[in-house]
């Protein structure tokens, strides 16, 4: 019905509008992730008043949404109603998940129900940013089909119109929350359907018990049933102003994001974003913040006094080469061994830290000839304002981290021949499968069909933990031009990282865990990987554990896996006579004194020594598999992160630099086929 045509309603007499979809916002509630079913609950609505404008007079009115179980049709919801990609409904591709059938209820006033992911590899990552917490926001389109209208309580103030049936039809995930007020007026609205608006004066009917009809669409047009009149929904109350609270609230949004989206484009580092958002600083002031240190790293800026003119460099910036050059000498002195020196570091060969400190600072422009020992050092561990590549203090982190690693990467392990590495993408349980999980392939004969085959069942778990320790460097170290602070420690450290994951792994296989099935690792009946009465290395017992491990089947516990050993492994108690078995052949004079696992057999073993095997036994010994075949171990890293992760502060707490030495990893035993145990004599 036109604008005329609605104008010449009388006053207080039922009158039908053309009523566009409309779009509000809803909420997930992150703590209800269930990660197995892809699921998530959401707070569809609560009713709450709406300030919106009417498509055909202009004016404003306050919409609410009764929750009234006779006022709502969840008919489509309930169903499933798609859960889409920001409203579009153009390909199926845009369709993220549905709303998961019968769980829509209508509780305390508020709409509640769940979602479900698909498992489509496209959806993934709207589905990891729900659950990290960083998409939490929801629309709702909903269809209404008949409002209850009431006065405003002044003639300035907007009447009120209560949702007496109403329904959902869609549910979207969105970026930013649909302001549900912000719609643009036409001489025509699409996609409408005919609202029926009654006052409050009229009585409205009861609704019939059976569910309202589902709506009819075309491209071009739309007819709907409607319902009978419901009883009008008690008037609402007047949108209460926003809080002080509220306001402040709003504008420490407004602050926080503006100092991210001005990080992000002037590309600083997190620690710089934290530390502007933590400060409380202003949005001027954190935009000025930023600019001194884009000015920093583009700017040779002169010594005060200096009556040099600014000059700015349009090539790599000579501070660049300096760091570099301090970098590479720092290492060299700590261990030459494992860093060689570049001539970009040959000419601070020799100089010690408090010299090294004084060529960075001048490179940087800041004046030192009249600065003391102590000073100096105060500017060595103090930052321009903020984190920055070109800090001293940044670069002492950095020779700490690469001497930490490069000592972590040097230490021996021994178990990484029969680990297969896993990355984690959290701290959550991981199954994994093992060899022989996938099913047998089918004979196909002339014109016959694919059967489908399962993957069998993983039941093997692996889980990540997190391991760390707290060093420091200190002022004194660095006035005492003490190398030992970054030589031995980090250096230390790193070792002791790899020690821990050498313990973990180690632990696995000494400590014979439960598996999947509920029996040990290594079990004599039921795994058949155990010769509990023990016998010494020899060509024959080598030889009846290589076929204990030839013999093991699938999970089907028919199909035979035809694995071959790789890997002796011994303690240190058993070097030398496992040397015996895997060194070079001699020319036999029988065929009884030939050794078919040295390196000539056909199937030659590698010899692994663990000395951690000898606090268990100084007896057992094992064959293992390479894991191309089958692994004995799993080895799980965060996200594709090995090894330590360095993490730096400069405090108060203690007078230098403070490094957080830390690890998240996992160790779990794969596979019984894949390893055979003697317990040796």
């Amino acid at each position: 019905m036109g604008h005329e045509a609605s104008a010449a309603v009388a006053a207080g007499e039922p009158r039908t509008i053309q009523m566009p979809a409309l779009y509000t916002r809803a909420d997930l509630v992150p703590r209800t992730v269930d990660e197995e079913q892809r699921t998530v609950e959401a707070i569809f609505s609560t009713g709450a008043p709406v300030r919106r404008t009417d498509w055909y007079t202009g004016k404003p009115y306050l919409e609410v949404l009764s929750m009234d179980p006779k006022a709502v049709r969840l008919d489509r919801l309930n169903s499933g109603a798609p859960l889409l990609d920001s409203h579009a409904a153009f390909s199926v591709s845009d369709v993220l998940g549905s709303v998961v059938p019968g769980s829509v209820v209508l509780t305390k006033g508020a709409m509640i129900g769940k979602v479900r992911f698909s498992q489509r590899e496209s959806v993934q990552p709207v589905w990891q940013d729900v659950k990290d917490g960083h998409l939490r926001s929801l629309s709702i389109g909903y269809r209404i089909h008949k409002f209850a209208e009431t006065p405003g309580k002044t003639e300035d103030a907007p009447p009120t119109r209560t949702a007496v049936d109403w329904e959902v039809f869609e549910v979207s995930m969105v970026g930013v929350p649909a302001d549900a007020g912000a719609k643009v007026r036409g001489d025509q609205p699409a996609d409408a359907n005919p609202c029926q608006i009654v006052t409050r004066e009229e009585r409205v009917e009861e609704p019939p018990a059976e569910p309202a009809k589902e709506n009819t669409m075309t491209e071009k047009s739309q007819t709907i049933v409607e319902q009978p009149a419901l009883a009008p929904a008690p008037a609402a109350p007047e949108p209460a102003a926003p809080s002080e609270r509220a306001l402040g609230a709003e504008a420490e949004r407004a602050r926080v994001a503006h100092i991210r989206l001005a990080c992000e484009a002037g590309q600083m580092t997190r620690a710089f974003e934290a530390a502007l958002i933590e400060k409380g600083v202003s949005e001027n002031e954190a935009s000025r913040q930023i600019f001194e240190e884009l000015k920093l790293r583009a700017v040779n800026v002169p010594r005060e006094g200096d009556r040099r003119p600014d000059v700015r460099v349009v090539g790599d910036d000579p501070l660049v080469h300096v760091r570099a050059g301090i970098e590479n000498a720092l290492l060299h002195r700590i261990a030459s061994d494992r860093f060689k020196l570049d001539e970009v570091g040959r000419q601070y060969r020799g100089m010690s830290i408090l010299d090294i400190g004084r060529a960075f600072l001048s490179a940087r422009g800041v004046r030192i000839t009249d600065l003391g020992r102590s000073a100096v050092v105060d500017l060595m561990l103090s930052r321009s304002g903020m984190h920055s590549t070109s800090d001293f203090a940044s670069l002492l982190a950095d020779v700490a981290h690469k001497n930490l690693r490069s000592a972590y990467d040097a230490a021996p392990q021994t178990w990484l021949p029969i680990a297969q590495p896993v990355s984690l993408t959290d701290f959550k349980a991981s199954n994994q499968l093992q060899v022989g999980d996938a099913p047998a392939l089918d004979e196909l004969l002339e014109h016959g069909e694919f059967n489908l085959g399962s993957i069998g069942e993983a039941k093997e778990q692996v889980q990540l933990k997190t391991y760390g320790k707290i060093f420091a460097i200190t002022r004194q170290a660095l006035i005492n031009d003490d190398l030992n602070a970054f030589g031995q420690v980090p250096a230390a450290f790193g070792r002791k990282a790899r020690d821990k994951e050498s313990d973990l792994a180690w632990a696995q296989i000494t400590s014979n865990p439960t598996m999947g099935d509920g029996y040990s690792l290594f079990d004599a009946t039921n795994h058949g990987n155990y010769t509990s009465s023990g016998t010494p290395i020899s060509v024959d017992n080598l030889g009846i554990g290589r076929k204990a491990i030839r013999v093991q089947k699938g999970i089907d516990g028919v199909t035979p896996l035809n694995l071959s050993p790789q890997y002796l492994i011994v303690p240190a108690t058993k070097e030398t006579i496992g040397e015996q078995y895997v060194a070079q052949n001699i020319v036999p004079t029988q065929n009884s004194a030939a050794n078919p696992f040295g390196p000539n057999g056909r199937t030659p073993l590698t010899l692994l020594v663990e000395p951690r095997l000898d606090a268990n036994s100084t007896t057992a010994w094992y064959l293992a598999t390479a894991v191309a075949q089958a692994p004995v171990l799993y080895y799980a890293t965060l996200d594709g992160q090995t090894g330590p992760d360095l993490r730096q502060e400069e405090g108060f707490s203690v007078d230098g630099i403070k490094f957080r030495c830390r690890i998240d990893v996992g160790f779990k035993a794969a596979d019984w086929r894949a390893i055979y145990k003697n317990a040796g004599a």
